[in-house]
């Protein structure tokens, strides 16, 4: 009788830096769904620079420890930010639904 093995492929952590890649997109996408003017007035540079406070501050700390935010914050920031934009773009939609538009 034959025997059949699985194998399992795990897949591999992404890196600090794809991570927080990840957090800075899902705080600029959120800032940019909120209409946030003073990060819209930035140019690219202003806006890494200001979504890294965001983040910082929602990871209560200083502003220049964003390095130092561990993967399981980052992840769990990451996340939040992407349900806040998600649900704002869906509270936008049925509005637009509600009015008609």
């Amino acid at each position: 009788m034959a025997t059949t093995s699985t194998i399992i492929l795990e897949k591999p952590k992404p890196t600090m830096d794809a991570m927080r890649k990840r957090a800075l997109a899902a705080v600029s996408q959120y800032l940019e769904a909120l209409g946030n003017e003073e990060f819209l007035g930035k140019d690219y540079q202003g806006r890494i620079t200001y979504a890294k406070g965001v983040i910082c501050r929602a990871a209560k700390v200083e502003n220049d420890s964003f390095n130092r935010i561990g993967r399981v914050r980052l992840r769990s920031l990451t996340a939040a930010f992407n349900k806040m934009r998600r649900d704002m773009d869906g509270v936008v939609s049925e509005t637009y639904k509600a009015m008609g538009l």
